[in-house]
């Protein structure tokens, strides 16, 4: 996989759940916590984003300055938190529910809305790398 396609990959899946916490945070925090309280599963989408991430580092082999590092220190950071959250789940779990809290509607919805940012930085850098 080369890293267009984990920069595709990887915005699609922050447009869906950026858009889910935009749109309705209460019903989409609930999904998001029914996944973090279900480690198998969690466990699974890590590994995941881990072979995604492994394959689009290991394919472009070179880091460059420039657009193409950006994402490529992107997938080495998506590699660090899928093992991170693969080989300590216990530890992790405490500092995503930080951030995503019943009590805070507003606050859901910001974490929504940088989702949605990224997504885009994402989706422009893909299309980007296919101009070069």
């Amino acid at each position: 996989m080369d890293l267009i396609t984990f920069a595709i990959v990887v915005a699609s899946m922050e447009f869906v759940v950026g858009l889910a916490l935009l749109l309705s945070p209460e019903r989409a925090l609930d999904r998001v916590l029914e996944v973090l309280d279900n480690q198998a599963l969690l466990s699974v989408i890590m590994f995941g984003f881990l072979i995604l991430s492994v394959s689009a580092v290991v394919r472009d082999r070179e880091f460059e300055w420039g657009l193409r590092g950006v994402i490529t220190w992107i997938a080495l950071l998506t590699i660090t938190k899928a093992l991170l959250y693969i080989w300590f789940p216990k530890r992790m779990d405490p500092l995503q529910r930080r951030f995503l809290r019943r009590d805070k509607p507003l606050w859901t919805r910001c974490i929504g809305v940088f989702m949605l940012l990224f997504c885009t930085f994402l989706s422009w850098s893909a299309y980007a790398m296919l101009q070069l």
